[in-house]
């Protein structure tokens, strides 16, 4: 009877122990979104009066080369490079990426596939260089037009199997320079959790980075 008392006050410890609070982390995440908010991202706003106006990232109406062009117009005023992101509002790795440049951290909270834990660093990380490096368009290729100007625009038509999302770094004058490894980026456990290692996207990114410069 003690030694199942003393195993039933153990569990209950160790119940305890899990269920506290979390670790506080490094970075607060005011700081993270404050960095977020400087990276340039096309489109700038969303017609609420587009579709179903439920839209967050992509613009389901306008025409895509003209938001690509207007995009690239922004990199080469600011001497960067372009960010394309071709997918549709629909696609949940779409989103995830999204929110991972906004500095979203919470349910995101995979350092990598075999660990959790505290991702503030990684996330002020991947969107301070995102916003010093890059200006952002998101190109819609499932209800707006001119999605296939766009990639014919960029030379890139060898890169996008229409997958999404299919992501590349462009001059800023909009020539196609190096894509994403999307695989060797994202973290994906067993169907449930759709996230990224906040640390191979960022060495991607300088990768895309530096082709662009070097194109």
């Amino acid at each position: 009877m003690k030694l199942a008392a003393a195993a039933a006050a153990a569990a209950l410890l160790f119940a305890a122990a899990c269920s506290g609070a979390p670790e506080t982390p490094a970075v607060p995440q005011a700081d993270i979104l404050a960095a977020a908010s400087k990276i340039v991202s096309y489109p700038l706003s969303l017609d609420p009066n587009c579709r179903d106006g439920r839209a967050t990232a992509y613009d389901q109406c306008s025409n895509q080369l003209d938001l690509y062009r207007a995009a690239t117009a922004r990199a080469e005023s600011e001497g960067k490079a372009v960010l394309v992101i071709i997918g549709a509002e629909w696609c949940g790795w779409c989103r995830a990426f999204d929110a991972h440049l906004k500095g979203a951290t919470g349910r995101y909270d995979r350092v990598s596939k075999d660990k959790r834990g505290d991702v503030s660093q990684g996330a002020l990380d991947l969107v301070r260089y995102t916003a010093e490096n890059f200006v952002v368009v998101h190109i819609e290729d499932d209800l707006a037009p001119g999605a296939e100007d766009v990639v014919a625009a960029a030379g890139a038509e060898a890169h996008f199997q229409e997958k999404y999302p299919t992501i590349f770094a462009a001059t800023p004058d909009g020539r196609f320079a190096a894509k994403m490894e999307h695989p060797f980026v994202k973290i994906q456990i067993a169907g449930s959790y759709q996230g990224y290692d906040r640390g191979r996207v960022l060495k991607e990114l300088k990768r895309l980075r530096e082709a662009a410069n070097a194109a």
